[in-house]
């Protein structure tokens, strides 16, 4: 199994090569997770996170970080969520798009956080 790091290395190719290389790699990353793992997973995803500045990938990796909520089965708001809502925001006020915006609203609702 990759790496949501490794996964996002070469995205560009990988999604000509086959379109649905997200939802696949995702998949992969979550399918076998338990709900204590993907708790424990959300900081690896909002560390790639926020080092985005492209778009269509905020727009995905919110999606995994909501999938991944899912998975963990919690509306907790995980701490270092908490402690990156205002770098998540600014990423998403000066690289993202319609749809990330509207991901992170619904992500945002689905786990009743506040900011």
């Amino acid at each position: 199994m990759k790496s949501l790091h490794e996964i996002l290395i070469n995205w560009q190719e990988n999604l000509e090569q086959d379109e649905w290389y997200f939802s696949r790699s995702f998949e992969e990353i979550t399918e076998n997770m338990t709900s204590e793992e993907a708790f424990h997973y959300i900081p690896v995803v909002i560390k790639e996170f926020t080092k985005l500045q492209n778009a269509f990938l905020i727009g995905e990796v919110i999606d995994l970080l909501h999938a991944v909520y899912t998975k963990a089965n919690t509306t907790e708001v995980h701490p270092i969520l908490l402690q990156k809502q205002k770098n998540i925001n600014e990423i998403i006020i000066t690289y993202g798009d319609d749809y990330s915006k509207h991901a992170l609203n619904e992500f945002k609702e689905s786990i009743r956080w506040k900011n």
